[in-house]
């Protein structure tokens, strides 16, 4: 796969090792990173090689619907459609824009998937962007709006291979991405799965179905504020954000850098 993670921030955080010990791991690259999937326990008829496999198609399904490295992906060929034209695209696609515009309204505007880089210019806004759910679809209302999925894509990844491993049969499971993490139910004997940040090497126990997402800022990686273009130096350098979901998380975590430390205590993660 090509890399997916966003310029302007690096996520950390990572599972910690201890809890895969003796227990059934998959792993592989995705999204210009890598991925890890622990099992409480075996999927039931399934091998663990057959699971992987699983894994890996929900990976190629996301990458044909999301990266915009390649041509053909749902999210280029929207990139390029011309404005007022509805664009036929993979219900992921229509998914993840959906929770992004969700987060961006709750951030009052400091979470954009049409900013991608640092131009001075502001972004072209997520409400220029028309969803439609049957058929699955996108319309921009102006030129040039173009989509860059790398602040929730990874996050948005981890949901999606923690539900299709609940459609095979497996409650209890720990799902990272790129530094992304999501829990699903608990380890063996109840236990919860355990994270470790590796910024602070602090430990934290995740609740079934809670994710955790850390954004950082480094030099010459500062993030961009959509509503400026500008790159800003963020009053907290590091933002770790909960949520019930990984997308949420990561979107979330992005928007705190470029908000400034108020948004803290004004970006509350959904219930």
């Amino acid at each position: 796969m090509k890399p997916f993670l966003p310029t302007c921030a690096l996520l950390l955080v990572s599972a910690l090792r201890a809890d895969a010990v003796d227990l059934p791991t998959v792993a592989g690259p995705a999204m210009g990173t890598t991925y890890r999937v622990t099992l409480a326990r075996d999927v039931p008829g399934m091998t663990l090689g057959q699971v992987h496999r699983e894994i890996e198609d929900v990976l190629a399904r996301l990458d044909r619907a999301l990266s915009t490295w390649r041509s053909d992906s749902d999210a280029s060929r929207f990139n390029r459609s011309p404005a007022g034209t509805w664009v036929e695209v993979a219900p992921d696609l229509v998914a993840i824009v959906a929770i992004a515009r969700r987060v961006h309204d709750d951030t009052g505007g400091a979470f954009d998937i049409t900013a991608p880089t640092a131009t001075g210019r502001p972004a072209a806004g997520m409400h220029h962007l028309e969803i439609r759910e049957r058929p699955p679809s996108l319309r921009k209302s102006r030129d040039g709006v173009s989509l860059d999925l790398g602040g929730i894509g990874p996050g948005y990844a981890v949901d999606a291979i923690g539900e299709r491993l609940m459609t095979l049969g497996s409650a209890n499971h720990l799902v990272e991405l790129g530094g992304e993490v999501r829990a699903w139910g608990t380890r063996r004997a109840g236990e919860p799965w355990r994270v470790a940040l590796r910024h602070t090497s602090a430990i934290v126990e995740l609740a079934p179905g809670e994710a955790i997402a850390t954004s950082t800022a480094r030099p010459g990686r500062s993030p961009v504020d959509p509503r400026t273009g500008r790159v800003v130096e963020p009053a907290v350098p590091v933002a770790t954000v909960r949520a019930s979901t990984c997308a949420e998380a990561d979107a979330r975590a992005v928007a705190i850098l470029v908000h400034g430390a108020e948004a803290a205590e004004n970006v509350p993660a959904p219930p």
